[in-house]
């Protein structure tokens, strides 16, 4: 994982989200640069449904948070 080795960050520090924080809209990402309060922003495209698949039945395992599907169902 990219954290791990170019950035220095431990797994743990990430499971925890001490260094990285997971957010889904732009312009919060934008915001929270432009006021000091992150660093950063990488903004990704998410993972399609067949990518999950092929990974699933290949018998790996997805990165945390990379399975975090949006819009999730609301309740009626």
């Amino acid at each position: 994982m990219p954290a791990e080795g170019v950035l220095g960050i431990s797994e743990e520090a990430i499971r925890d989200q001490k260094n990285i924080r997971y957010l889904r809209d732009i312009d919060e990402c934008l915001t929270q640069v432009r006021s000091g309060a992150a660093n950063v922003a990488f903004l990704i495209n998410p993972v399609r449904a067949a990518q999950v698949r092929d990974i699933a039945f290949a018998g790996e395992v997805m990165p945390q948070k990379s399975t975090d599907f949006y819009r999730n169902c609301l309740p009626a």
